[in-house]
C-alpha cells in the first residue's frame, strides 16, 4: 500500500504514475477516501528477485514513481524516483504463521534527510573567523555578514544572495526598509558615493557568501535597531 503523498509534501501523485517492480505492474486497487494505492502481487511476480542467505530468504522490488507531464509542456513540478524494497522471510522457522513486514523506509523520510538545506545569515567578527558576539556597531564601522548553506548529503552547491533587506524591527514587511543587495543579487548599497560596501572575493567555499557593509541606521527611527533578512 502506497500513500499518493509520496514525496511527503502534501502533493499528491497519480496513481497511473505508480508501479511495481521491474515489469512495471500497475496497482490493482485505490481507496480515493484515504489517498492509498494498493498493489497486490506474487513474491515471483512483477520482476522481483530472490537472495539467499544463512538466515533468510530475501525479495527485492521496487515502487517506480515516472510522472506523465501535464499542463504546459515546458516545465516540470516533480521527479521521477525509485524506492528500493524488500521482504525478508526467516529460513529457519515458520513463515505461514505470521505476517511478513517489508523493510523498505517511506520515500518521503529518505527524501528530507538528504535534500534538507539549513541556510543562515550571521554577523562575522573582523577577521570572518567566528561569529561576532555582538551586534552593537557604531556609525562609521563594518558590518561583516556571511551567508551560507549546510549541504548534508546533497550534491554541492554555489550559494547566492537574491536580496537582502533591513528593517528597524524582524517582520520582513515592516516599514521602512532598505534594500542593500537587490536586482537579483546586485550590491546597490556600494554604488552610493559615501559606502564601500562589497562582497568579498574569493569565497572561502562555493556554499558561502561573505559581503561587507558600511553601518548604517534609519533617519528617522530613534531606535537605532536594524534587522537584516
Amino acid at each position: 500500500m502506497v500513500h499518493r503523498d509520496l514525496f511527503g509534501t502534501g502533493r499528491l501523485v497519480q496513481a497511473a504514475d505508480l508501479t511495481l517492480g521491474t515489469a512495471a505492474c500497475p496497482a490493482t486497487a485505490q481507496n480515493a477516501a484515504e489517498n492509498v494505492v494498493t498493489f497486490t502481487a506474487g513474491l515471483h511476480e512483477c520482476g522481483s528477485s530472490l537472495r539467499v542467505t544463512p538466515e533468510a530468504l530475501i525479495y527485492s522490488t521496487s515502487l517506480n514513481y515516472s510522472p506523465v507531464h501535464a499542463g504546459n509542456p515546458v516545465i516540470i513540478r516533480t521527479s521521477p524516483a525509485v524506492v528500493p524494497i524488500e521482504c525478508h522471510y526467516p529460513r529457519r522457522s515458520n513463515v505461514s504463521s505470521r505476517a511478513i513486514q517489508p523493510t523498505w523506509v517511506p520515500f518521503h523520510s529518505t527524501l528530507s534527510s538528504e535534500q534538507k538545506l539549513l541556510f543562515s545569515l550571521r554577523l562575522m567578527n573582523d577577521d570572518w573567523s567566528t561569529q561576532r558576539a555582538s551586534a552593537v556597531f557604531q556609525l562609521g564601522e563594518v558590518l561583516h555578514m556571511q551567508a551560507s548553506v549546510s549541504v548534508g548529503n546533497h550534491a554541492p552547491l554555489r550559494l547566492f544572495v537574491d536580496s537582502c533587506v533591513a528593517t528597524p524591527s524582524p517582520e520582513r514587511g515592516s516599514s521602512p526598509q532598505y534594500a542593500f543587495i537587490d536586482f537579483s543579487g546586485c550590491m546597490v548599497d556600494g554604488r552610493l558615493d559615501d559606502a564601500t560596501s562589497a562582497f568579498i572575493s574569493p569565497r572561502p567555499r562555493l556554499d558561502v557568501l561573505q559581503f561587507a557593509v558600511d553601518v548604517f541606521k534609519f533617519a528617522e527611527d530613534s531606535s537605532s535597531l536594524v534587522n537584516p533578512s
